[in-house]
This record gives structure tokens, C-alpha cells and sequence, in this order.
């Protein structure tokens, strides 16, 4: 069972790569808050982010994405996280048709952050 979840997070992986990201984990995104470069988006509501997110994530809700992509910092590495993975997909998805490079798409989202036990900010 373990080789055939290895197997799907190699394949979703490898899928991003091929169009312009990375899909990575929360252990690797624990792991980059620490340098300076590391920008992590949380696209999820308002009332979502409030209830908890990674410390140092801006809240900018997959909602107004027209309102806020051009904000995104071209010369930082950028983490784009929700509750699982799914409007960081779509998130990731336009601000690849945007030109941005440097994207990373957490699985897992905040759920899996918790169920790790990472802190988290209210």
C-alpha cells in the first residue's frame, strides 16, 4: 500500500513538472519557511485562513486572484496552499499563464499541515 501512495505523489509530481511546477509536501514547504526567498500564498476564504494557516502566509483568496496576482514576487519561491490542493491547482494554473516560474502546489493543503502537526497561526 505505501509503494502505491509513493507511486501516486510521483505521478502528481511528475505531472507538475511537466507543466511548470512543483508539486511538493508540507514537510517541504516546513522546511523552506525559514529562507527569506520562500512566499507562501494561502488562496482559501478569509474565514478559513482565520481559523488557522502557516505562519507567515498571506491570505489572498482564490476569489480575487484578478486583484492580487500581479503582486506575487517574481524573484522569491512561491508556495500556494489551501485546504487540499484543489484551488492551488487553479491558482498555480493562472499564475503559470501569467509568466510566473518559481511555483510550488503543496499537497495536502492546511489539513494535511495539521494532521503533521506543524503550528499555525490565527
Amino acid at each position: 500500500m505505501k509503494a502505491i501512495a509513493s507511486l501516486v505523489v510521483f505521478l502528481v509530481a511528475s505531472a507538475g513538472l511537466a507543466q511548470g511546477f512543483k508539486v511538493v509536501t508540507v514537510d517541504d514547504l516546513y522546511r523552506a519557511l525559514p529562507d527569506p526567498k520562500t512566499f507562501v500564498i494561502d488562496v482559501r476564504t478569509p474565514q478559513e485562513y482565520a481559523r488557522g494557516h502557516v505562519p507567515g502566509a498571506v491570505n489572498w483568496p482564490l476569489q480575487q486572484i484578478e486583484q492580487w496576482w500581479s503582486k506575487v514576487p517574481k524573484d522569491r519561491v512561491v508556495y500556494v496552499k489551501c485546504n487540499t490542493q484543489n484551488r492551488s491547482r487553479v491558482a498555480v494554473q493562472y499564475l503559470l499563464s501569467r509568466g510566473y516560474r518559481n511555483l510550488n502546489l503543496v499537497t495536502g493543503g492546511i489539513q494535511a499541515w495539521m494532521a503533521r502537526g506543524y503550528p499555525t497561526t490565527r
